[in-house]
């Protein structure tokens, strides 16, 4: 049997990041802490190390989701797979330069999630 893999949940809706997080959690994924903010999305990464990264494109604060998750990526080899609300042409070329697995346009169940991630991990 396979380890279960590591999801890093960054996501300032924290409704909607708790339910995300039982719900994945139930599919049998190991949750790290929850991440609102891009600085706590840093650090938990850094002593988490999950094997992918659920990122939300707009963050509060100083940094959106793509630019964490561009420093994420120079920290470690992990996955990220992001959830927006946006899906402008914009916003799209902007995630898709950093080749994550994909995104996920909200509302988003955990099920959706674990598609995406059966395909790609």
């Amino acid at each position: 049997m396979t380890e279960p893999k590591k999801v890093l949940l960054v996501e300032d809706e924290v409704i909607t990041a708790s339910s995300l997080k039982m719900g994945l959690e139930e599919l049998g994924y190991l949750v790290c802490p929850l991440a609102t903010r891009a600085d706590r999305a840093l650090i938990i990464a850094e002593q988490e190390h999950p094997d992918v990264v659920l990122m939300d494109v707009n963050l509060p604060g100083g940094m959106n989701g793509i630019d964490t998750a561009k420093k994420i990526l120079e920290l470690m080899d992990t996955k990220i797979l992001f959830l927006t609300g946006y899906h402008d042409d914009d916003v799209i070329a902007r995630i898709n330069a950093i080749k994550p697995l994909g995104y996920l346009v909200k509302p988003i169940s955990a099920l959706r999630i674990k598609d995406m991630l059966d395909k790609h991990l």
